[in-house]
């Protein structure tokens, strides 16, 4: 084997240790993406997807097999109605220094459940808060997964004013853009999941950016524009 032959071997190899990660697409079309973390919720899912449903609006949610498990009914809806579902990891746990072994197991149970509720296409991975590092980089790459990131955060699960949302999306969006928001959240003792400010934003957003020449696709819909 020559030197040459040797380093496209390892490169090889490298490439294979690591899944693709996109945070955007280049595109000079102004399409975007919605999408949405740590569902579904029985409140909030459904209002947004009749949001959605009135204005002929697909999006792309992330959700968690453990709430996959106690609302199938909002998942089907989901598939029914033409949005994409991607997976959040089963039990959102952070997966920064897990073992291997925990990691591909939230995944894979995430997309059995998922499968078995008739979700058919790829199924894309978002990792709980937008973390993971090697272990999980060699687990994804292997079960061949797209990680989709976003590169217009908006902070909504910490924020009441639907406002200071629709500000920070306005300065960050471009075509081909990735939005984060959330439509659901981790339930904590004593502190109950408030998405009102988030749906508030989305209500403006979908009249405001149609305005603005921008339309909204899936994420495998801007994948693969």
């Amino acid at each position: 084997m020559t030197i040459r032959d040797y380093a496209e071997s390892f490169g090889e190899k490298l490439m294979g240790m690591f899944p693709k990660i996109i945070y955007k697409v280049r595109i000079k079309d102004k399409l975007v993406a919605l999408t949405f973390d740590d569902g579904p919720h029985p409140l909030f899912t459904n209002e947004l997807l009749d949001l959605f449903e009135e204005n002929g609006i697909k999006t792309t949610f992330f959700v968690t097999g453990s709430s996959i498990e106690k609302h199938k009914k909002i998942i089907s809806r989901m598939i029914a109605e033409g949005h994409e579902l991607g997976n959040h990891s089963y039990s959102h746990k952070n997966l920064i220094f897990k073992k291997k072994s925990m990691i591909k197991e939230e995944i894979e149970k995430t997309d059995r459940l998922l499968r078995e509720l008739g979700v058919k296409s790829d199924i894309h991975f978002r990792p709980p808060f937008g973390r993971f590092l090697f272990a999980a980089s060699s687990v994804l790459a292997s079960l061949n997964k797209k990680v989709i990131m976003w590169n217009v955060p908006t902070r909504d699960f910490k924020e009441n004013d639907s406002n200071v949302i629709l500000k920070r999306i306005y300065k960050r969006i471009k075509p081909g853009s990735i939005i984060v928001l959330h439509d659901s959240g981790i339930e904590r003792p004593g502190k109950k999941i408030d998405r009102q400010a988030t749906i508030n934003a989305v209500k403006v957003l979908i009249e405001e950016l149609p305005k603005r020449g921008y339309k909204f696709k899936t994420v495998s819909e801007l994948i693969n524009y």
